[in-house]
């Protein structure tokens, strides 16, 4: 896997992350279904590492992805 490197690049994996795990417990909850698959643990790393390094995940960052994957 390849693991971001530059502030811009670990905005990007922390959005997503976060991004992803609501994805994730939208699917368990029923509110969702289809879509692609979430790697929870991944997602939990990176958003740890990040808050590490400084970087949450920015405000509106679930609504893009919603946006992104209905096109």
């Amino acid at each position: 896997m390849k693991n971001p490197h530059t502030k811009g690049e670990w905005q990007e994996a922390v959005d997503a992350a976060e991004a992803m795990l609501c994805l994730d417990s939208a699917r368990k909850y029923g509110l969702v279904t289809g879509g692609p698959e979430v790697n929870v643990g991944r997602a939990v790393e990176l958003l740890k590492r990040g808050k590490q390094l400084g970087i949450l995940p920015a405000a509106g960052c679930v609504e893009r992805l919603v946006k992104e994957l209905v096109g």
